[in-house]
């Protein structure tokens, strides 16, 4: 048991990619307001896409998010702009460790600066893992108090704006791993909302993105397709599509004709794929052109870009787990995670399937998107496989479409403790585990990088506000993810927690 609670202490301050807190630019300016007459005088789009860095799945089998409603403010909360109110929007976290989905898209924006995010939520609901897979009925749910009456404020650095006529993206992510913190009592867990905000544009390495939608258009000169009904509008002025790009690494598979085996994308890029839905990952491309004046009002007009990674055509499975055996050029043997598509005690086949010539087969790749081989699925990586399972007697094989690995980095140490000195290059921490490194820890020395990032989050009975920047002094709480040097502990991401709730 205590290792158990030392774990979920350490879950609050998981690895994150802090150096992309916040990443926006532009004034500090309200928000254009509507003209004399009354109406708007210009407007844009704004999506978010929602993610999350990942918690443990030891610990956890689901992590459900009950989000209310999604705003825009402009500075000391001006202009605001609802960007998703109506039925509450319930995602499980632990599925979006990997990828992105688009959460909703706006097209009657304002157009001006904005200076917060402002999420709602409702709920938030634990799932605890147990140790009986076959049987997820019975496991244990928590439900921790939201605070601030469940309203997050995200502060944006210098704010962004929206231009008349064209399309901002940003990512929202909940970091369930940094958030969920165990009370003292030992009784329950605490909420407290760690959220990174990024703008998506040309020096944002965005995660994969997940869609699923209709083919509406084909343009097999330039080997795009038009996706419609993907992307959730809060109007009713387009489709929800997006443009996807067949590039040199796009793999195609079919479940519908050929069993999840994989073709040509040539053959996606034919009148008969008109009209079937299909599920696409992919990175998204950067879209920087304005609206035509054609299609400012077109129900057509693409609200994103994406390069094509998979398309799958038909039924696929999603299965989550560890690689249990290391890979070779055939495939490898994974455990699966609880709370998935698939409940097994076993270890599941894992098997590459390979594609004709000009063809691509089996996609691998890390959770940013980055190509990798078969063989660099090891032994306790983390690992998502879209699939489809062929029974081979007692033995199912999950034959892949797409494998995304979480690589892990090697030295790292997640570390959290209340700081008793700071110095300009460094900070003498009390941490709450007894070890660090490896080695029993009262007073431990972390040496600060030179571009360490430092995030507050400051909550109290009214609102939580998560900020970028601060400044570190003793007694403050913190968290990091840093990793074990010769020369000692090493981080350059910090969150400080200022918890004022009565």
């Amino acid at each position: 048991m205590i290792q158990f609670i030392q774990r979920l202490i350490i879950l609050f301050f998981s690895a994150g990619l802090l150096t992309a807190v916040v990443s926006c630019g532009g004034s500090s300016e309200n928000a254009v307001p509507a003209d004399t007459t009354g109406t708007i005088q210009n407007k844009g789009t704004v999506g978010i896409l929602l993610t999350d860095k990942p918690a443990d799945p030891a610990l956890f089998s689901s992590i459900n998010a009950s989000i209310d409603k999604v705003e825009l403010l402009g500075s000391d909360d001006q202009g605001k702009v609802t960007l998703y109110s109506g039925e509450t929007q319930v995602f499980d976290l632990l599925r979006l460790r990997n990828e992105s989905i688009p959460f909703a898209f706006n097209d009657d924006v304002p157009a001006g600066t904005y200076c917060k995010i402002r999420l709602t939520l409702s709920d938030l609901e634990l799932v605890l893992a147990d140790d009986t897979p076959a049987d997820a009925t019975d496991n244990e749910t928590d439900h921790p108090k939201l605070p601030g009456n469940g309203k997050l404020d995200l502060v944006i650095r210098d704010c962004f704006t929206v231009a008349a006529d064209q399309v901002v993206t940003i990512q929202v992510d909940i970091d369930a791993g940094k958030s969920i913190h165990i009370v003292e009592n030992k009784k329950g867990f605490q909420f407290r909302p760690v959220i990174f905000v990024d703008l998506m544009g040309h020096q944002f390495d965005s995660k994969l993105v997940r869609l699923n939608g209709e083919i509406t258009e084909i343009d097999d000169v330039n080997g795009t397709l038009l996706l419609c009904d993907v992307v959730p509008g809060n109007t009713m002025r387009n489709l929800g599509c997006v443009t996807v790009h067949l590039g040199d690494n796009s793999a195609f598979f079919d479940n519908e004709q050929y069993s999840g085996a994989p073709r040509s994308t040539d053959e996606l890029l034919t009148e008969e794929k008109k009209g079937k839905r299909v599920t696409l990952v992919g990175w998204p491309k950067y879209l920087a052109q304005k609206k035509s004046a054609n299609d400012i009002d077109s129900v057509y007009h693409p609200l994103m870009q994406l390069e094509a990674l998979v398309v799958e055509l038909g039924e696929f499975l999603l299965v989550e787990g560890q690689v249990a055996v290391d890979a070779d050029s055939t495939g490898f043997d994974m455990t699966v995670s609880t709370g998935g598509s698939i409940i097994t005690e076993d270890a599941l086949t894992v098997m590459y399937l390979e594609g004709d010539l000009g063809v691509n087969g089996t996609r691998i790749v890390s959770k940013s998107g980055v190509m990798l081989t078969a063989e660099d699925a090891v032994l306790a990586l983390p690992v998502q496989v879209d699939g489809t399972l062929l029974i081979d007697g007692s033995n199912p094989v999950l034959q892949a479409a797409l494998v995304i690995l979480d690589k892990n980095i090697n030295g790292a140490e997640q570390v959290t403790g209340t700081i008793l000195t700071v110095e300009t290059t460094s900070i003498t921490l009390n941490p709450e585990a007894d070890t660090v490194c490896g080695i029993a820890t009262d007073d431990l020395l972390v040496n600060l990088t030179a571009d360490v990032e430092i995030l507050s989050v400051t909550i109290t009975d009214d609102i939580s506000e998560i900020v970028p920047g601060g400044a570190l002094e003793a007694g403050q709480v913190i968290g990091m993810n840093g990793s074990c040097e010769l020369s000692g502990y090493q981080t350059n991401n910090i969150v400080i927690v200022d918890d004022q709730r009565i």
